[in-house]
């Protein structure tokens, strides 16, 4: 309407509108208050006249009062019909009160009600934002509360501690994506033990050309093991998030490093490193990597320490079973050790002496004393086979008993039964380390149970010669049928088992033997 207004009329309208309404009321009524004396005046004259002419000015001066009032009872009702529309929950979003300007008041009021308006509009977004929010967060609690309940109902179920780091890796990779996850500790969850690879699970097959299917029982390279001592000592977890390495450290990692494991790790962009303790004992660390950086947050961090928590009461556990298991052993062990020395041992003993005395005996047909000679050799066997088989029923024992006297125990259960004549010739036990004197004679002892049962000799002698402080000599020979040593022989494990005691002490062995030639067995030991 204001358009058809002529240009001036609608700068008269502007300013008027920005009046208050009383204001616009007191002018419209003087406005025709004025208009209607001057009309009188006009009227006077004319008789009859000026009756009509007052009611009619006064008329006008009413209608020309009550327009602003129309005017806001219509935008009064345009608002109260925009605040049932905004009521309703299924309201547009785009819905907003309607401006009025008409005078200054419903000017300011329509404004402050559509800020009013977008402040609440903004509000609700902002709570239902927050509510999606905090619906993701309780469906990831609840998802996490889960899977921390599996776990530990899949720990229980495991009584080794192999299956028991297999069963938590697995439940991680049901909550967290990862590149790779393993679990370290020493061997045994025993101090001072080396640290091993205890399990592992990886995105990747194969990486930077090492196969993944066996890195388990490996050792850690240098620097995750003193990362890993680090743990140790601290307690506390390690966070890397962005993880960097120049060109030089990466190329003088790759050529140091010998740790087959270290390929989990090439990958990596960020890593966490948790304790898995148990009160002031760190029994292990679980070690998680990604190829994102800045991927473990305050949230994945507390997770993967839950974790760690259960795993690591889960592996105390296992532990002790371990060890109630040994100890039952060992119980068992010793029980039977006792009644074989208290009943068998003096049997053999009794045997032995009545053997002998027959042997000895004058008035003996040559033929009983020549067999009671046979019984009495084979007693004797006996004797020591079984003194033997006390050491391994009871390896303590062997802690308190000097090397020759070890090496003369496993001579006579070989030399007793009478096929072959072996001889010992040893020096005095120089004060050896008793790990090192068990190891020997470990040796000593398959060396002589593969010469008795494949040799074929008739002849053999047992050496052990003490060449000087910290240097000794076991050698082993007969004149048997020997072999090629450079054959593999499936099946046969003798020969392995004396190698690898034999690198457990840091000592060389060779075996020197042709077929039809014999064979020699000669273990150099050093030792500070």
């Amino acid at each position: 309407m204001e358009s058809a207004l002529p240009g001036p009329l609608q700068s008269i309208v502007r300013i008027f509108e920005r009046w208050p309404l009383p204001l616009q009321a007191l002018a419209l009524g003087t406005l025709a208050t004025a208009m209607a004396a001057a009309l009188a005046a006009w009227t006077a004259g004319v008789q009859g006249a000026s009756l009509g002419a007052a009611a009619a000015m006064a008329a006008v001066a009413c209608a020309a009062a009550s327009w602003p009032a129309q005017r806001a009872s219509r935008v009064l009702r345009d608002i109260s019909r925009a605040a049932r529309v905004l009521s309703r929950p299924d309201h547009p979003d785009d819905s907003q009160i309607t401006y009025s300007g008409i005078c200054a008041e419903l000017s300011q009021a329509t404004n402050a009600l559509r800020q009013a308006v977008d402040v609440a509009r903004a509000r609700r977004q902002a709570l239902e934002a927050r509510n999606a929010a905090l619906g993701v967060q309780l469906q990831t609690r609840t998802h996490e509360l889960n899977t921390l309940q599996d776990l530990s109902i899949g720990l229980a179920r495991h009584d080794d501690m192999v299956s028991l780091v297999d069963e938590a890796l697995g439940a991680l990779e049901q909550t967290m994506r990862y590149s790779s996850a393993s679990v370290w500790a020493r061997t045994g969850l025993e101090p001072n033990q080396p640290v091993v690879l205890m399990g592992y699970r990886s995105q990747e097959e194969e990486l930077s050309g090492v196969s993944l299917s066996d890195l388990s029982g490996l050792r850690l390279s240098r620097t995750n093991l003193q990362r890993y001592e680090q743990i140790e000592r601290e307690g506390q977890a390690l966070v890397e998030n962005r993880q960097r390495q120049s060109l030089l450290s990466w190329l003088w990692a790759m050529v140091t490093d010998d740790a087959r494991t270290s390929a989990l790790y090439r990958r990596t962009r960020a890593w966490i490193a948790v304790p898995l303790k148990v009160r002031d004992r760190v029994l292990g660390v679980l070690r998680v990597d990604h190829t994102e950086q800045d991927f473990f947050d305050v949230e994945r961090s507390r997770l993967l320490a839950a974790v760690g928590g259960q795993t690591a009461m889960a592996l105390r556990q296992v532990h002790l079973l371990s060890q109630q298991r040994e100890l039952a052993v060992v119980a068992e062990r010793n029980r039977i050790a006792r009644e074989l020395h208290d009943a068998v041992s003096q049997t053999l003993f009794a045997s032995h002496l009545l053997a002998g005395a027959l042997a000895r005996s004058a008035g003996a047909p040559d033929d009983t004393r020549q067999q009671a000679l046979v019984l009495e050799r084979l007693n004797r066997s006996a004797q020591a086979e079984l003194r033997m088989m006390l050491f391994e029923l009871r390896p303590d024992a062997l802690e308190g008993v000097r090397l020759p006297d070890l090496l003369q125990q496993a001579v006579e259960g070989v030399g007793g039964h009478g096929k072959i004549d072996v001889v010992l010739e040893a020096d005095d036990d120089p004060g050896l380390p008793t790990p090192l004197r068990v190891e020997i004679y470990r040796i000593a002892q398959e060396a002589l149970s593969n010469l008795a049962r494949h040799s074929g000799a008739q002849h053999a002698r047992v050496g052990w010669s003490v060449l000087g402080p910290g240097r000794a000599t076991l050698r082993i020979s007969d004149d048997g049928q020997g072999f090629d040593p450079n054959l593999e022989r499936p099946g046969h494990f003798g020969l392995g088992n004396m190698r690898e005691r034999a690198q457990k002490l840091g000592s060389s062995l060779q075996i020197e033997s042709s077929p039809g030639e014999g064979t020699a067995i000669v273990l150099d030991v050093n030792w500070s």
